[in-house]
C-alpha cells in the first residue's frame, strides 16, 4: 500500500472519529435543554400536590412472585385537566436500547406536554436490561393496554382510539407492537389508532444493508444492535427468526396503524438512512397513512426537542393522531 493511501486512511479514521465523538457530545448537550426534564418534574409535583399523580406496579404480587423481573415494570399516570368529556389516551414508551430507560427525558416530560394538549398519558417503564427477556417489553405494553381498559372509567378515558408514542428503542417497541405478527393481535388487545415514533430504532439487525459511511458510527451500530439482541433474547437462544422479529419493516401489513415519525439529520446512533427511511419506504409500499418529518442538524435523544428544529413535533403528532381518529369515525 502506497504511503499516500495509508495517510488518507489515517486521516479518514481520525476525522470520522472526531465527528462521531463530537456528535455524541452534542447529543447530550442539546438533550439537557431540549428534553425539558424540568417540565416532567414540575408536572409530577403539581399532580402530586393535587393528589392526582399515581404510579403503580403493572403486575400483581402473584405475578411478580412467579417472575421477579416483572417487578421492574410500572406505569405512571398523568391525568388530563380539562372537562367531563372522555378522550382517548396515549401510552409513552421511553428509549434506552433495551438496556435501560431514559424516562426523565423521554417519559415524564412527554406525558406533561400531552397533558398540556388535553389528553391523559401513561408512562410505561417496561422490562429492560437484565430484567428483559424475549419480547417482554411487548408483553408489558399489551398488559398496559389491558390494565387501562379495565380502569377506563376510573381514569376517565376512552378504550378505543389510543395512541402509542415511542422513542428510539421505545419506538422499536411501539413499531413492533403495531404489527399483527408480533404485536397487538398476538396479545389479544385492540390495535392502536396511531403510532408516534420519535427517532425510532426500527432496523436493528439489517442496518448493514444500508451502510454508514463513517466506520465509527458503524461500530456503534454493531455494539448497540448486539447489546439490544442480548438483553432481549439472551446470549444463547437468539437466532435469525428472533432477530428479525424486532425489525419493524419486516412485518408491515396493509392494516398497520397510521404512523407519525420523525428523525434528526444529525443522529449518530440511529441514522435515518438506515432506519426511518427504510421503514417509511415499507409503509408507503403498503399504503399506510404516514406523516414523516426530518429535521436538519437534530441529534438523537432530544425528547420534546424544544428549541431545536424539531420544536413542536409532538403537537403535530397529536394533531395527526386526532385526524386519523376522525377519518376512522367518518369511514
Amino acid at each position: 500500500m502506497s504511503e499516500w493511501i495509508l495517510h488518507a486512511i489515517i486521516i479518514y479514521l481520525i476525522l470520522s472519529l472526531a465527528l462521531t465523538v463530537s456528535g455524541l457530545i452534542r447529543m447530550y448537550r442539546i438533550r439537557r435543554h431540549a428534553g425539558r426534564k424540568d417540565l416532567g418534574k414540575s408536572r409530577m409535583r403539581e399532580l402530586a400536590a393535587e393528589g392526582r399523580f399515581r404510579q403503580y406496579p403493572l403486575y400483581s404480587p402473584d405475578e411478580i412472585r412467579e417472575n421477579k423481573h416483572k417487578g421492574a415494570v410500572r406505569i405512571s399516570i398523568f391525568p388530563a385537566d380539562d372537562g367531563d368529556e372522555k378522550k382517548p389516551y396515549v401510552i409513552v414508551c421511553p428509549g434506552g436500547g433495551y438496556a435501560h430507560l431514559v424516562t426523565s427525558y423521554e417519559g415524564y416530560p412527554i406525558a406533561a406536554r400531552i397533558n398540556e394538549l388535553g389528553y391523559t398519558a401513561f408512562v410505561l417503564e417496561y422490562r429492560a436490561g437484565f430484567d428483559c427477556s424475549s419480547h417482554a417489553p411487548m408483553h408489558d405494553l399489551a398488559k398496559t393496554v389491558k390494565f387501562i381498559e379495565e380502569r377506563a372509567d376510573e381514569y376517565h378515558v376512552k378504550k378505543d382510539g389510543y395512541a402509542v408514542v415511542g422513542f428510539s428503542a421505545g419506538g422499536n417497541l411501539a413499531g413492533v407492537f403495531g404489527t399483527k405478527e408480533w404485536g397487538y393481535e398476538r396479545y389479544g388487545v385492540r390495535k392502536p389508532a396511531t403510532l408516534m415514533l420519535a427517532y425510532p430504532w426500527t432496523n436493528i439487525n439489517h442496518w448493514i444493508e444500508h451502510p454508514y459511511w463513517n466506520i465509527w458510527n458503524g461500530i456503534l451500530g454493531i455494539v448497540l444492535s448486539e447489546r439490544g439482541n442480548i438483553f432481549m433474547f439472551g446470549t444463547q437462544s437468539f437466532n435469525r427468526t428472533k432477530r428479525d422479529s424486532i425489525c419493524v419493516q419486516k412485518w408491515i401489513t396493509d392494516d398497520y396503524p397510521p404512523t407519525y415519525m420523525f428523525a434528526g439529520g444529525n443522529d449518530v446512533l440511529v441514522p435515518s438512512g438506515s432506519h426511518t427511511d427504510v421503514l417509511a419506504k415499507e409503509l408507503k409500499a403498503h399504503n399506510i397513512p404516514l406523516m414523516y418529518e426530518k429535521f436538519f442538524a437534530v441529534p438523537h435523544g432530544i425528547g420534546l426537542g424544544d428549541g431545536t428544529n424539531a420544536d413542536g413535533w409532538l403537537n403535530r403528532a397529536i394533531d395527526y393522531w386526532q385526524e386519523q381518529i376522525k377519518k376512522e369515525d367518518e369511514a
